[in-house]
């Protein structure tokens, strides 16, 4: 029941995504990241087995946990994304080397992951989480700040900026600017930023509740959860 429900749930979604971006006039897709948090294993292996390689998790013992929960005939490659604050204190517990890490919300975040990642021989790829809503209840770099900080992330030994991430903001917030606004505002931080720093590729941008918006505006991957898993999506 479980399997059936992701599967058409995930044939949904990309079609969403293939209507957006087409409707956006664009040849490319963004990349889908499942975002699997406070999921059952079943859940989570359900949207495994349908093909999704790549996935979030917002707790470092959480990603970890659903590898050793892996049964051994599974083969399909999986690709990790730490979704969640970067806290030090698990930062230094719990890290390993994963796919990539989308929320360097400040230097200081920046300079422990590098100082861990080099320890272990390894150049961590890091996504700088950008607060364009300007909410100060949220974590993020503000739009203005920005410059100065991706260029002291940028000389880090141990991580390699690949891009931004962007949230949108909360549904139903009347104080919180139009979504189309922090959206078009995200992609022109980004195409800024992939001017000095080439690496910088990626725009993650979009989740279950505005996802269609922010391909419109540009993003090249968007976290998807609750509507892979719920009843009643399609």
């Amino acid at each position: 029941m479980i399997h059936e429900r992701v599967s058409a749930n995930l044939a949904f979604v990309r079609r969403g995504i293939e209507e957006a971006a087409r409707a956006a006039g664009r040849t490319d897709l963004p990349r889908l990241v499942g975002v699997t948090k406070g999921r059952t294993f079943e859940e989570f292996f359900a949207l495994a087995s349908a093909g999704v390689g790549h996935l979030a998790e917002n707790r470092w013992e959480s990603w970890t946990s659903r590898l050793e929960e892996l049964p051994g005939g599974f083969s399909s490659p999986l690709f990790w994304h730490f979704i969640g604050p970067i806290q030090t204190r698990s930062l230094k517990r719990y890290y390993r080397p994963l796919y990539r890490i989308d929320t360097v919300d400040s230097v200081s975040h920046g300079e422990a992951v590098s100082r861990l990642a080099a320890s272990l021989g390894n150049r961590q790829g890091v996504l700088v989480e950008v607060n364009v809503c300007r909410d100060p209840g949220r974590t993020g770099i503000l739009p203005e700040a920005l410059g100065r900080e991706i260029e002291s992330l940028a000389a880090l030994p141990g991580t390699t900026l690949e891009g931004l991430m962007v949230m949108g903001p909360v549904p139903g917030d009347k104080n919180a600017p139009p979504v189309r606004e922090v959206f078009s505002e995200g992609e022109f931080l980004w195409r800024e930023a992939l001017k000095a720093f080439p690496s910088m590729e990626t725009l993650s941008m979009g989740m279950s509740e505005d996802y269609s918006e922010a391909i419109r505006c540009g993003s090249t991957e968007v976290r998807i959860g609750r509507i892979l898993f719920e009843e009643g999506t399609r």
